[in-house]
């Protein structure tokens, strides 16, 4: 093999590894763009005997949100339902996907909202059917369905 020719083969062969380095940084990059989690909201909501909603998110692409809200100001005699309702491509309207009442004071306070995929949206709401209006926290985080 000449020395001109073994140049040319190594020139050839740093050049496809840096293209496959690059690859590989731009396909790490999407990746990493598509599963971070943004913040989307947080806040704290008084109850009251009509059933509200404390947090809605809409697009008009894949993605996916979850969250926690904080029932540690429940006492002896309070009742709250949380709901979780999706909206579907197909029609437009929010379908009931869960529904969890708590009542009285909560060992375990935090409620984990688990990660809802949806495409068009999704809400969660809050009902207090007995008791004392309570001022709840929440806070919720969404991404894209990668």
């Amino acid at each position: 093999m000449s020395e001109k020719t073994l140049e040319r083969t190594l020139s050839l062969s740093i050049t496809l590894i840096i293209v496959v380095l690059l690859i590989q940084a731009l396909i790490y990059l999407f990746e990493r763009s598509r599963l971070a989690l943004t913040h989307l909201g947080s806040g704290t909501f008084k109850t009251s005997p009509t059933e509200e909603t404390i947090f809605e998110y809409t697009r008009t692409e894949p993605f996916t949100i979850s969250g926690y809200v904080n029932l540690k100001n429940m006492e002896e005699g309070d009742a709250i339902i949380l709901r979780a309702y999706v909206k579907l491509a197909v029609d437009g309207e929010y379908v009931l996907y869960a529904g969890q009442t708590y009542v009285g004071k909560q060992e375990q306070p935090l409620v984990r909202i688990r990660k809802l995929p949806a495409m068009r949206g999704v809400k969660v709401t809050i009902q207090q059917t007995s008791g004392t209006p309570k001022y709840v926290p929440w806070e919720f985080y969404g991404g894209f369905v990668g």
